[in-house]
């Protein structure tokens, strides 16, 4: 229930996320509801789309910590060593949610303990099929997200934005 999205133009990364949250059947509206989805931290800019428990896990072990290199193999095991971490704090070690994870001038798609570099675009979340066609269209992250926006239930504006 998501989109989050990342392309690479020009020598920039830009990466776009739109804002739903839902709790189970109903959506969070309002001021209140803090982004869950895409944040800055620790000089990374960290995308993800499943549950917001475990984003937010993610996203506190971030805050602390990172990957040794901005390359496939470091990432993998930064991923493992988060799921060891969260095994010790809710008894549970699987990583769940898809991310996006944006360091040291690379972008990183990851799904599960599959880590791919991105070299054009990607998206991942329910608005992923929509997302990909725009900007196999040529469009930009923003539009890409305004299109999952538009065409996926599962996805909803404000549209969160970041550029390296």
């Amino acid at each position: 229930m998501s989109i989050v999205c990342c392309r690479i133009c020009d020598g920039k990364i830009e990466i776009a996320s739109d804002s739903i949250s839902v709790r189970h059947f109903t959506q969070g509206k309002g001021s209140n509801i803090k982004d869950v989805k895409l944040v800055k931290i620790n000089d990374m800019i960290i995308g993800t789309v499943g549950t917001a428990e475990e984003g937010n896990l993610f996203f506190q072990y971030c805050s602390t910590r990172k990957p040794r290199a901005a390359n496939e193999q470091d990432i993998m095991v930064f991923l493992a060593e988060f799921s060891g971490w969260k095994k010790k704090l809710i008894d549970n070690n699987k990583v769940d949610n898809s991310y996006i994870m944006v360091m040291d001038k690379k972008a990183f798609a990851i799904d599960g303990f599959l880590v791919q570099e991105i070299l054009q675009y990607e998206a991942i979340g329910a608005g992923m099929d929509y997302a990909l066609a725009a900007m196999y269209l040529g469009h930009d992250v923003k539009k890409a997200v305004e299109v999952a926006c538009e065409l996926s239930v599962w996805c909803e504006k404000p549209i969160r934005f970041f550029e390296t």
